[in-house]
């Protein structure tokens, strides 16, 4: 009698079968991400192709298609290779933003309503600091930012209490890759020195250079690794009567405790200096 095979295709583990599978394609790109984040410097094709044992035509096309989809970049001058920040971006957008958002949703409303001034929440994306969320104030007359709005690190309140609250190795790099591409690192001793006092306060005070009649107050906030995730900060719009030392003084104390608020439920000690 015949024996019946009893092997069938749902039998087969799922795992095995994708061990079987290439893609030399594929294999290729991520050989040549994985030597660029390897290489302190930038490298030239010749360089790259010797390295992973490739022709200089196959590993020329695949450069090419990589940098016009943002992931490696030539340096200035040069035609030498470098991983972009696309990668780290990568990364960041695949963080529990949403969880993040929720968690603030809520101080973030009653910090407008309380203050009467408009809030925004940002984090750290590469070399910018992008608006994740944000809450209008109910007045006629506010000034808020879009969500999705994009600024360089020291053009901005957040970006000034991300890179001051950095540890040092962060700092470097982020000042290396903002030397390598021209940006604007003049704030960078200063920011830095005040990192103390923003440790301690809890608050980063700056008046606007790019709107006139804006005292953006900023403070961090941490997550349950005790690092800085996010800033949440106030465009404070100055009025023009007498209530308008005391209103700021109220969005300060309101801003730190919306500040720990949102901490707090990402985990991270209430106490956090």
């Amino acid at each position: 009698m015949a024996t019946r095979n009893t092997h069938t295709k749902s039998s087969v583990d799922p795992q095995s079968r994708r061990r079987v599978y290439s893609a030399p394609a594929l294999e290729k790109g991520l050989d040549i991400l994985q030597l660029l984040a390897e290489e302190p410097d930038s490298i030239s094709l010749t360089e790259v192709a010797d390295r992973l044992d490739r022709s200089v035509g196959e590993i020329f096309r695949m450069l090419a298609v990589l940098e016009q989809r943002g992931f490696v970049r030539t340096s200035p001058g040069s035609d030498r290779y470098q991983l972009s920040m696309k990668l780290f971006q990568l990364a960041h957008l695949h963080l529990p933003v949403s969880r993040l958002t929720r968690a603030a949703d809520v101080p973030m409303r009653r910090l407008a309503l309380s203050t009467g001034q408009s809030c925004h929440l940002t984090v750290l994306s590469g070399m910018r600091i992008v608006v994740i969320a944000k809450h209008d104030s109910f007045r006629d007359r506010n000034f808020s930012m879009r969500v999705g709005a994009e600024s360089p690190i020291f053009a901005s309140c957040s970006g000034r209490i991300f890179y001051a609250l950095a540890d040092e190795l962060s700092r470097r790099a982020l000042l290396g890759w903002m030397v390598r591409v021209g940006e604007d690192t003049a704030a960078a001793a200063e920011t830095e020195k005040r990192a103390a006092k923003i440790r301690r306060s809890g608050l980063l005070e700056i008046v606007s250079e790019t709107v006139a009649g804006i005292t953006d107050l900023g403070t961090p906030v941490y997550d349950h690794h005790g690092g800085v995730t996010a800033a949440l900060v106030i465009p404070f719009l100055h009025r023009l009567d007498h209530k308008d030392a005391q209103e700021l003084n109220e969005s300060r104390r309101a801003l730190l405790e919306a500040g720990r608020e949102i901490s707090h439920a990402l985990g991270a000690r209430t106490d956090h200096k």
